[in-house]
């Protein structure tokens, strides 16, 4: 399947050839992964398992659509990575700074992202796509200055993204996909969000209004929008999660970090906070639903559980903070003890 952007007049630079030698795939010079339990054998129920070894930490782990790729930077939020789950084979997109401006497409096979290039005083944000079948890197704009997150909408496969001058949008086209007409008048009549490392934003009115969701004000560490692209959760500097649907006023679901959405139910997945009085002193792996009513997955004092992602068949996946170890475990599927909306429900509040 072709991919392409469907833009107003570009700005993007040519492909540079230093990227080009710099993504080769590898097995042992960057960051060699070693298997160590077959990801569908010998797991005991509820009782996590590590089943990869890397020579570093994973940080900001995000799965494909297929679950066959994961993507990933170093503790710097530099260095983004592309590891086949079926080789453990790895290959770095870019030696620049990304932090969590990075997602995959809906079809799994490319990973779009902004990197901060700096050059001497100046910096400059350029807008990419690697494609994993191709092994390339195209360059799909380039902005002056520094930019915000890539904030992709579901509904229609366009992608935002805050920068100096004002809020730049480029819609992602998948030739033969049709988008039924309520998808249509949403996007039109409900508005979008967009997030900034600063805040979440709220852009309505076919874009004439832009309005900033009230938060504790430390500014927007990670963030999730649900599949249906009506709600969004996002964690902020200070470990708060908050919640907000089509752009009312924010809920407060707990602190915390990392928020992930379930593929089909209205279940998010996120590092929870463990606290003594207002300190925290570690993160546990909790399910929750869009009430906040929920129940921690893990307990472990040792470490801190981070970036849990969604797996199959009741699996999920997640390393911890400054881990070299990808764990996986099997939770109780029981999401009405859980979640009190109907299972069959999209997204609701």
């Amino acid at each position: 399947m072709k991919i392409f952007w469907e833009a107003s007049p570009s700005r993007a630079s040519p492909p540079r050839p230093k990227d080009q030698q710099m993504m080769h795939r590898m097995t042992k010079p960057l960051l060699a992964a070693t298997l160590l339990l077959l990801a569908s054998q010998g797991m005991s129920q509820g009782k996590p398992e590590a089943i990869l070894r890397t020579e570093g930490p994973m940080v900001g782990i995000r799965l494909n659509k297929n679950h066959t790729q994961m993507a990933f930077t170093d503790q710097k939020g530099q260095s983004l990575r592309i590891m086949d789950l079926a080789t453990q084979e790895i290959t770095e997109v870019t030696p620049h700074r990304v932090g969590e401006a990075f997602f995959w497409s809906p079809d799994g096979n490319r990973l779009f992202y902004r990197e901060l290039i700096r050059d001497k005083k100046d910096i400059t944000s350029e807008i990419r796509a690697y494609d994993t079948y191709l092994n390339s890197n195209a360059s799909i704009d380039s902005l002056g200055g520094s930019s915000g997150y890539l904030t992709l909408d579901p509904r229609d496969y366009t992608v935002y993204v805050m920068h100096e001058k004002g809020i730049m949008s480029k819609r992602l086209n998948f030739p033969g996909e049709r988008f039924a007409r309520w998808q249509k008048r949403a996007k039109v009549d409900q508005g979008r969000f967009v997030a900034t490392q600063k805040s979440v934003l709220w852009l309505s009115d076919l874009g004439l209004t832009l309005n900033a969701l009230p938060d504790d004000g430390t500014g927007v560490e990670s963030f999730d929008i649900s599949p249906d692209g009506k709600v969004i959760a996002w964690a902020t500097q200070s470990a708060h999660i908050y919640m907000s649907n089509l752009g009312e006023a924010p809920k407060l679901l707990g602190r915390g970090k990392d928020p992930r959405w379930h593929p089909q139910k209205s279940i998010l997945l996120y590092s929870a906070a463990r606290e003594v009085g207002t300190k925290i002193y570690d993160y546990d792996v909790r399910i929750t639903d869009t009430n906040g009513e929920g129940r921690f997955l893990t307990n472990t004092p040792e470490q801190a559980e981070r970036w849990p992602q969604w797996w199959d068949n009741g699996n999920i996946i997640y390393t911890a903070d400054k881990s070299t170890d990808l764990w996986k475990m099997t939770y109780q599927q029981d999401l009405a003890k859980t979640s009190k909306s109907d299972p069959n429900d999209s997204m609701k509040l």
